[in-house]
């Protein structure tokens, strides 16, 4: 048994270090996305999001006749938008992907959503710029890393985010880099938010690929706990998107980052003295 668990460790370095990267790189896409042909699609419908605004979609008629019939005729703009966002969230539940497709991120059609009348940000996006589109708007989708939302040419929709870092126009996505510094706080709340149950598995994993037989069982299982106690503390501090608890994020990142280095350095081989030899 043991001699399984450390097997990766009697390979050379140049041909251990990438096959643990490599077998960590797949434990954390299968966790995420463990459906392919879902995953092909999500993936497929992000090279051009806004070929999913469909204002003409039979499932999306029934939605357009009667947010119509409720609309003033002489609305201004912006009371317009405002009337698509509440008759989205009225319509559309909002629900995690993970519950609803099984992977970290879906971006549905605007027929998927309408059928199943549940669905993230993003679902609700698509909903509701077809729903513009119809109306006679010109909606884009945008997002923040962590938010999707609206940019029409009178204004936002369904809860703009901070920033735009990715905008989706006629000529593909364009990637606002002055953005990118949010991708830290993105990735601190999708990991917050996301199920710990599967995240877990990652975290085992990753801890495996670092063990050695010369960390010993009290020494791997502190690590273990240790590396735990980091990932929930992380994780608590960043379940508020927009009020972040740093100081909790800042102790488990430090927690797992000593673990690591525990990990990482205090199992080498020391190399041998002239004394040691004598």
């Amino acid at each position: 048994m043991t001699r399984a668990v450390f097997a990766l460790n009697r390979l050379r370095w140049y041909a251990r270090l990438p096959l643990k990267w490599l077998l960590f790189g797949l434990a954390v896409f299968l966790v995420c996305f463990p459906y392919p042909r879902l995953t092909y699609r999500h993936f497929s419908h992000w090279q051009d999001p806004n070929a999913l605004i469909e204002p003409d979609a039979a499932a999306l008629q029934p939605w357009v006749h009667e947010l119509r019939a409720s609309l003033p005729a002489s609305a201004p703009p912006q009371e317009t938008l405002q009337r698509v966002e509440n008759f989205v969230y009225d319509k559309v539940e909002y629900e995690w992907d993970w519950n609803t497709w099984g992977l970290s991120d879906y971006l549905p059609t605007v027929t998927e959503a309408v059928s199943l009348g549940k669905e993230d940000c993003d679902g609700r996006a698509v909903v509701a710029a077809s729903l513009l589109a119809n109306l006679g708007f010109r909606p884009r989708i945008v997002t923040d890393f962590a938010h999707v939302w609206v940019h029409t040419e009178h204004g936002e929709t369904m809860g703009p985010g901070r920033k735009k870092a990715v905008v989706a126009t006629d000529r593909g996505l364009q990637v606002q880099w002055r953005a990118v510094t949010e991708l830290p706080r993105a990735a601190i709340y999708g990991m917050a938010v996301f199920p710990w149950q599967r995240q877990i598995i990652v975290l085992v994993i990753a801890w495996w690929l670092m063990l050695s037989p010369r960390h010993g069982i009290t020494r791997s299982a502190a690590t273990l706990a240790g590396l735990t106690a980091g990932f929930f503390l992380l994780r608590w501090g960043g379940v508020n998107y927009h009020k972040p608890v740093l100081w909790a994020q800042l102790a488990g990142a430090l927690t797992m980052v000593s673990v690591l280095g525990v990990l990482l350095f205090s199992g080498r081989r020391k190399t041998p003295t002239n004394a040691d030899a004598l």
